[in-house]
């Protein structure tokens, strides 16, 4: 019994290890930049989904949402996703999957200013 305990919490302690996370999400203009830090082994084909929500009046309504594939290499990874967006207040939802798994997934809050 000690030991199945200790084995869980070994298991318990290893999910919470995340190789792919996603840093620094920025807007300049005319795209979204997005920094993906992976530790694992490099992944081609992997899909980076972008979604963006405008906020306003508390509530929210799609304005952006695209996927595309990408070459997930390891280290630090930069993508740009070409996007218009009016000033104002943006809730940013970001998905990198792996053969159909989600490996890493965010909600990141965006201001553009006018």
């Amino acid at each position: 019994m000690p030991f199945l305990i200790l084995v869980l919490a070994v298991l318990a302690g290893a999910a919470g290890c995340l190789s792919t996370t996603f840093q620094e999400v920025t807007y300049s203009g005319d795209a979204l930049e997005v920094s993906v830090e992976n530790t694992d082994k490099p992944v081609e084909n992997a899909v980076l989904q972008v979604t963006i929500m405008k906020v306003e009046a508390l509530e929210q309504h799609e304005v952006f949402c695209k996927a595309r594939y990408i070459n997930l290499d390891q280290g630090q990874n930069k993508y740009t996703v070409p996007v218009d967006l009016q000033p104002g207040s943006y809730k940013v939802f970001l998905t990198v999957f792996v053969d159909d798994e989600r490996r890493a997934s965010v909600i990141r809050d965006l201001e553009v200013a006018p």
